[in-house]
């Protein structure tokens, strides 16, 4: 998994790169403008400083600053939860990162986007659930869901709406629509088949 440490650092200097916003790189004043009135920022700040506490072993405190997070953000960061430099939140609302999610750098989660357990442990016993791991440079699209341990590779592309509970190598596109015309043309590669063996047999 890739180098974590850049942290905030990389946060702000994705912001400041030539795709930091839709328009490009920001100025100065644009880049304070984002932190100051998208709920983005404040949610990736206030990640980084309950995620600071949870490693010193602050988990009480840590908490804390996760729910005001979500209090104010709408987006739900567990603490626990490892999230490389360059993490971009275009929208905030229904976002959800479990405590054993691991994130690279230069993520970009959209809104309503859920990364934690299969819930399998629930139904299942002797089950051990997990995270997913989500490679660098990755996109997650609107209402995705990564569910269990999991490994989405490096540049993916996961569609709106899609669920996802098996590996993904590196530079995948991953949709509901792509998997069920995949699933469509296997079913018409097997129909043929056994229409064909129908035929050798039938004559």
């Amino acid at each position: 998994m890739e180098q974590r440490s850049q942290g905030l650092k990389g946060d702000v200097a994705r912001l400041f790169s030539a795709t930091g916003t839709h328009a490009g790189r920001p100025s100065i004043g644009r880049a304070v403008q984002r932190a100051v009135t998208r709920p983005g920022a404040l949610a990736i700040v206030l990640y980084r400083l309950s995620h600071r506490l949870w490693i010193k072993g602050w988990e009480t405190p840590a908490e804390i600053v996760w729910r005001i997070s979500y209090f104010l953000t709408g987006a739900d960061i567990h603490p626990g939860a490892e999230i490389g430099g360059g993490l971009r939140i275009t929208h905030t609302s229904g976002l959800v990162v479990g405590k054993g999610a691991r994130i690279g750098s230069n993520v970009t989660l959209l809104h309503g986007v859920t990364l934690g357990g299969s819930s399998r442990g629930f139904f299942e016993e002797g089950v051990v659930d997990g995270f997913p791991e989500v490679g660098e440079g990755s996109k997650i699209a609107a209402g995705a869901k990564l569910l269990g341990p999991i490994k989405i590779g490096r540049d993916c592309f996961v569609g709106a709406n899609a669920v996802v509970a098996k590996d993904l190598p590196d530079g995948t596109v991953y949709t509901p629509g792509r998997e069920t015309a995949d699933l469509r043309r296997r079913v018409e590669e097997l129909e043929a088949r056994v229409a064909d063996l129908q035929r050798q047999l039938g004559g």
